[in-house]
């Protein structure tokens, strides 16, 4: 029995069931927050270690998936700039294991163990390889997650007992070990609650060797890991030390944690960094762990110097800050907002941007515009925000063709025979008749033969027979006649 439905119902019937077969796979990956693509079940790693609690264990999970804070920084875009190479970065902490972890093989080197002494091998606590792995971990196949800088050095020295405690004195001594070494980015991912004469000299020595100091914004990490009361309000050192680029840590949304700002000793930060649920290595092997903190979100910054002093090698360490403050994600003016400080930090921006500042000669117009918008940046969403609209409004759009495809052009396809018209082919003529229509009255004209001949006056009709088959011989017209000789 024959459909009764007409051609645009029957194709909109495959069409509904491709809408909803694609809507919810857009939906779904639009719905997936930046910060779902970490992996839950990876173990988490801490600053510090509980007393008489074993050293870190090598993980055995790992994630395929590209760590939410790579997208979110656009770190891609920047390795086609920069990839820090030539720029050698310290990381002053609980040290690294620089034999068994394949993300920092070739990229991580052990300094001085400034509590224990001797050259760094290890780090029971892990703390300190996962921020190397952060800065200047190499790509892995089968891994996504990368360094900012991955073809950077990094110098691992440890300035923390066995459990990843510190005091004011040893970290001014892993300072110092840290500016011997001859880095020119120095990461203390530690914070102590007081900066004796001898932390103020060692972060004023790195300075004058000019060397960037990054340090977390807060010490919450050494606090909650040590039993303090995080109450107990105030500066965290060495960030509150002039020259020392305080840094706190966002979540994938571009805010800072709840309650981060609340309690605890903090400084107020300059810039801010992804610091939350991160993805990287970890002591033991090739294993992943995720962590956060002020320190964490230190490490994208300090990578991101990294990059760009490679990019731009005459730059001294005080523009290298300038640069990062001006380029910031949202930087608007010049005083820091209590959470963010001046805006997240953007290593394409940070790379790309002219600034008038660091010319001796004054810049084209072209360059002064892109300057003038490099510092005023107004804020807005996080770029993966925007990317996941795009790819939801991407896909509706393929949905909704989808569907004008197979309700319309598919029946009209289907009745033509799937072949196409010359380019102004009129429109066929009708033929024949509808059913509902009487057929049309065709009058046939009469033969030649059969109509009656004219009667003309003088002649006389000619005799009934057969007519010739063929005509005579045509005879030819008489021309003028000659004049006559008369």
């Amino acid at each position: 029995m024959r459909s009764s439905r007409s051609p645009v119902s029957r194709a909109l019937g495959p069409a509904v069931l491709a809408a909803l077969l694609l809507t919810p796979t857009a939906a779904a990956s639009a719905s997936a927050a930046p910060g779902d693509g970490d992996s839950p079940s990876l173990p988490g790693m801490s600053a510090t270690l509980a007393e008489g609690r074993p050293c870190t264990a090598k993980s055995a999970k790992k994630s395929a998936l590209t760590p939410w804070a790579q997208g979110f920084l656009g770190v891609g875009r920047a390795w086609e700039l920069s990839r820090g190479a030539g720029v050698k970065v310290a990381v002053v902490g609980t040290g690294a294991d620089t034999s068994r972890v394949p993300a920092l093989e070739d990229r991580v080197t052990g300094g001085r163990d400034v509590v224990a002494g001797g050259t760094v091998r290890d780090d029971c606590v892990g703390y300190g390889t996962f921020l190397a792995g952060l800065v200047a971990g190499r790509p892995q196949e089968g891994v996504a997650a990368a360094g900012v800088a991955p073809e950077a050095r990094v110098v691992a020295v440890r300035a923390t007992d066995k459990e990843g405690r510190t005091t004011p004195g040893a970290l001014a001594d892993g300072i110092r070990a840290a500016t011997a070494s001859g880095a020119r980015i120095i990461h203390v991912a530690l914070a102590v609650p007081s900066a004796p004469q001898k932390l103020k000299d060692a972060v004023a020595a790195a300075r004058k060797a000019d060397a960037l100091v990054v340090a977390p914004a807060s010490a919450r990490e050494w606090e909650g890991g040590s039993g303090s009361s995080r109450a107990e309000n105030g500066p965290a050192y060495p960030a509150a030390l002039p020259g020392v680029l305080a840094v706190s840590s966002v979540g994938p949304d571009g805010a800072p944690p709840a309650g981060d700002t609340d309690q605890g000793r903090r400084t107020r930060p300059r810039l801010s960094a992804p610091g939350v649920a991160v993805t990287g290595p970890g002591p033991g092997g090739d294993g992943q762990f995720t962590g956060s903190g002020d320190a964490v979100a230190g490490a994208f910054v300090a990578g991101t110097a990294a990059l760009v002093l490679s990019y731009h090698p005459g730059l001294s360490a005080e523009q290298v800050a300038h640069r990062l403050e001006a380029t910031a994600y949202g930087a608007v003016g010049g005083t820091p907002d209590p959470g963010v400080g001046l805006g997240v930090v953007d290593p394409v921006r940070a790379l790309s941007a002219v600034l008038p500042e660091e010319h001796a000669s004054p810049p084209s117009a072209s360059d002064a515009r892109a300057a003038s918008a490099a510092r005023a940046v107004p804020p807005l969403a996080p770029p993966t925000a925007r990317d996941h609209a795009l790819a939801v409004v991407g896909g509706a759009v393929a949905v909704t063709l989808l569907v004008a495809f197979l309700a319309f052009v598919l029946p009209r396809g289907r009745r033509r025979g799937w072949r196409a018209g010359p380019a102004g082919d009129p429109p066929r003529r009708r033929t024949e008749p509808f059913a509902s229509e009487p057929a049309p009255v065709v009058t046939r004209p009469t033969p030649v033969s059969a109509r009656p001949m004219p009667v003309v006056a003088g002649l006389s009709p000619p005799a009934a027979g057969p007519r010739p088959s063929s005509p005579g011989p045509r005879l030819r017209s008489p021309g003028p006649r000659p004049p006559s000789p008369h």
